[in-house]
């Protein structure tokens, strides 16, 4: 007998919009103003070289990203293309058969391992050639009783 158990989807909810912003001093008030909410906190990313600033939104979140290195990634995207939509997060119950999932079937990734983001999450990004131009980020929250993530 075929089981007829509809598999679990591999994304759960979208986690956050990320907007990339030259300086978080003037997106800040901006934001503010058009959610007619506080920023929720704001934190620094080493490993990302951004700063950044998340707003709740309903069950989702705005961040903001502002480069905190001329090298960074933001920084790199801000030198070619304008302030706005930088990268849609996607939240997943289990980030590594996710990106199992996807290498199996040809999904061009830029992490294939996860790594430490914003909010102590677990993420991992999908290249934009693999979804016809959108960066796509992974996201799954770290259990509070869950050992540290080991040291890449």
């Amino acid at each position: 007998m075929k089981d007829s158990t509809p598999p679990r989807p591999l994304l759960k909810k979208i986690d956050h919009l990320g907007i990339a912003v030259p300086r978080l001093a003037d997106a800040i008030p901006l934001y503010e103003t058009l959610l007619g909410a506080p920023v929720e906190h704001v934190e620094v990313v080493e490993d990302q070289k951004v700063r950044t600033a998340f707003f709740t939104v309903g069950e989702s979140h705005l961040e903001l990203l502002e480069p905190t290195d001329p090298d960074g990634p933001i920084a790199r995207y801000l030198d070619k293309n304008r302030p706005g939509i930088h990268h849609l997060c996607v939240e997943v119950e289990d980030i590594d058969a996710v990106l199992a999932a996807y290498k199996a079937a040809g999904v061009r990734l830029i992490d294939e391992t996860p790594r430490i983001g914003a909010g102590n999450k677990r993420i991992a990004f999908v290249h934009p050639k693999a979804t016809g131009g959108v960066l796509l980020e992974l996201s799954q929250p770290i259990a509070p009783d869950a050992p540290d993530e080991p040291e890449r």
